[in-house]
């Protein structure tokens, strides 16, 4: 299932535009489309406030409301494609940000062969992003931000808690619905659990304080030491060579 948002006060034009994705979809892929078409900033708000998904947007930036709205469906789902249909009434310098990040732009007014080829593309490059494949040194996470392939040696540790896995980096966190003992079965050997809630990656390693069962990784970053984890962690450190003599303390 591919899940759209579809923004244009315009309903000739977003019937245009529905036909056009529909039509793209049917040529890359057996997977069914569902199209959310609004005609009112409203509805749109609605649609996130509510938690609905979508993997792709499509969106009117015709007057300055519409950035502010462009910016709360990024915000809604900072890895869904995004499309925009833009006019000469707003600056390009307003809606081509990092911080809206548009993948394809449409502008107006445009040819039905210009819908065709941009949404061609839009579409193509949305199903290559989908099929770029994980391998042995990384791991896929799914959510309601999209789908990212993140490398394991950009995960510092990995925590359970409110039934969904979260995945800490250095800056930023990502969580999906899964269990811990189907995480840790992907993960390679550098990876250590040290609570029957967290698994850290022992290659930043900082130190280990056993007085407050803390585990130190670079950065300042911490995760908690249990008990019944001690012994397992001294006997992982100790078979490496490259060991500090000071990692406990």
């Amino acid at each position: 299932m591919i899940d759209i948002l579809l923004y244009d006060r315009d309903a000739n034009e977003q019937a245009r535009i529905t036909r056009r994705v529909r039509d793209s979809v049917a040529l890359l892929s057996d997977e069914r489309l569902d199209c959310h078409g609004y005609r009112d900033a409203a509805q749109v708000d609605r649609h996130l406030a509510a938690d609905k998904p979508y993997d792709l947007s499509v969106l009117e930036v015709s007057e300055d409301a519409d950035i502010a709205l462009t910016k709360r469906v990024r915000a809604g789902r900072e890895q869904a494609d995004m499309m925009l249909l833009a006019d000469s009434r707003i600056s390009p310098m307003r809606y081509l940000t990092p911080e809206i990040r548009a993948c394809s732009l449409l502008l107006r007014p445009f040819s039905e062969g210009d819908l065709r080829t941009v949404t061609g593309e839009f579409m193509s490059a949305f199903f290559r992003r989908r099929e770029v494949p994980t391998d042995d040194n990384s791991i896929v996470i799914e959510n309601r931000q999209g789908r990212m392939v993140v490398p394991f040696s950009h995960i510092y540790y990995i925590e359970v808690r409110e039934k969904r896995v979260f995945f800490r980096l250095r800056d930023r966190e990502y969580s999906k619905y899964d269990t811990l003992d189907n995480i840790r079965a992907q993960l390679p050997s550098n990876f250590v659990q040290s609570h029957r809630s967290f698994i850290f990656n022992a290659s930043y390693l900082d130190r280990i304080k056993l007085s407050d069962n803390t585990v130190y990784l670079e950065h300042g970053i911490t995760v908690p030491l249990s008990r019944s984890y001690k012994a397992s962690i001294k006997e992982y450190l100790s078979g490496l060579s490259t060991k500090r003599i000071d990692t406990f303390e």
